[in-house]
C-alpha cells in the first residue's frame, strides 16, 4: 500500500482542473451550457485535457455559482458575468497590495 505524500496535494488545490464539464453542471446544478457560455465570455477559462475535453476547477466551479447567484436576482447574463469579472479583479488587486505592503519594510512600524 502507497502511503499519501505529505505537503499540499491536488485536493487541496483550488485552481486544479477536477471536474468534466458534465460533473461540474452536475455539481452546480446547471447545464452544460451555461458552463459552456462562460466559457465562450471569458470569464471561465478551463483546461483541456488530451482528448479535448474541459476541465473545470474549485475556483472555476465558485466564479461560476456567483454568476448564477446573480442570474437567479433577475441580472442579465452579460450584467452577471461583468460584475464577477470586476470582483475577481478588485481580489487580485487586494492580494497585491497586501503583498506590497508586507514587504514595505516602511510598513513594519
Amino acid at each position: 500500500m502507497t502511503r499519501p505524500r505529505s505537503g499540499p496535494s491536488r485536493l487541496d488545490d483550488d485552481d486544479y482542473p477536477a471536474y468534466t464539464i458534465g460533473r461540474a453542471a452536475d455539481l452546480l446544478g446547471v447545464q452544460p451550457a451555461f458552463l459552456r457560455s462562460l466559457d465562450a465570455a471569458g470569464l471561465l477559462t478551463p483546461n483541456r485535457s488530451a482528448g479535448g475535453q474541459r476541465r473545470y476547477s474549485r475556483a472555476e466551479l465558485t466564479l461560476a455559482l456567483r454568476v448564477r447567484a446573480l442570474l437567479d436576482l433577475n441580472m442579465p447574463l452579460v450584467a452577471a458575468i461583468r460584475i464577477v469579472s470586476l470582483e475577481r479583479r478588485l481580489e487580485d488587486a487586494h492580494q497585491r497590495l497586501a503583498h506590497l505592503e508586507s514587504a514595505d519594510p516602511r510598513s513594519q512600524s
